[in-house]
C-alpha cells in the first residue's frame, strides 16, 4: 500500500510505501481493550444495539416464515 507524502513545496507529492499496520498488533488490541474498559456506557450502548439488531432479525424472520406458512396452508 502506498500513501502520498507532501513535500515542503505545495506542488510536489511523492508516492511512498506505507508502513504496514495490522489489527492483530498487540498495541492495537491493548488500545481497544483500554478504550472499552474505560467507556462502560459505550459498551452498554453497543451491546444494546447488537441485541436490538439480533432480536429484530428474529422477529422479522418469524413473521416472514409465519406469512409463508399461512400462504402455503391457504393454497391447499
Amino acid at each position: 500500500m502506498f500513501v502520498f507524502f507532501h513535500d515542503a513545496s505545495p506542488k510536489l507529492l511523492y508516492l511512498v510505501p506505507a508502513e504496514p499496520t495490522h489489527m492483530t498488533d498487540p498495541l492495537v488490541v491493548d488500545g481497544l481493550v483500554d478504550f472499552l474498559a474505560g467507556n462502560p456506557v459505550f459498551v452498554g450502548l453497543l451491546v444494546a444495539l447488537l441485541l436490538f439488531v439480533f432480536f429484530g432479525y428474529l422477529l422479522v424472520r418469524r413473521t416472514l416464515l409465519g406469512l409463508s406458512e399461512g400462504y402455503d396452508e391457504a393454497r391447499r
